[in-house]
């Protein structure tokens, strides 16, 4: 038996000088040994509400795991849409702003905090 969730983080991409939201598939068995995840960028397309895109190659989520359940998303965190596009699975997140503050670093909360406020967060993050 196995959990599949989401993590989500946000790092900083100081040659592009945006944020970046990275997404992992993760998969832990129920004695706790877990698939090293592999990171995958998200892309921002909207603000109000904040969405987000990312593509993942269908050969590298894990075998086992299960995009839509109960616990799989963080607080915050709805799955908007699955949609399988040649050899990839694209997953369309909408996150809440305290979703987003939760997952930025401690030393840049405050600034995205303030592009949160000003309704400009969507030029600060990475898009296609």
């Amino acid at each position: 038996m196995t959990r599949s969730r989401f993590d989500f983080r946000i790092k900083f991409d100081a040659n592009r000088e945006v944020f970046v939201l990275m997404v992992s598939p993760e998969v832990t068995s129920l004695d706790g040994r877990g698939v090293a995840p592999k990171a995958y960028e998200a892309h921002a397309i909207c603000i109000s509400p904040n969405l987000f895109v990312v593509r993942i190659p269908d050969n590298e989520i894990p075998s086992d795991f299960v995009a839509v359940g109960d616990n799989n998303l963080p607080r915050g965190v709805q799955l908007i849409e699955l949609r399988f596009v040649g050899s990839k699975v694209c997953f369309t997140f909408q996150i809440s702003d305290e979703a987003l503050l939760r997952v930025t670093p401690t030393v840049y909360r405050a600034w995205m905090q303030s592009l949160l406020q000003a309704g400009v967060s969507l030029e600060a993050f990475a898009r296609e």
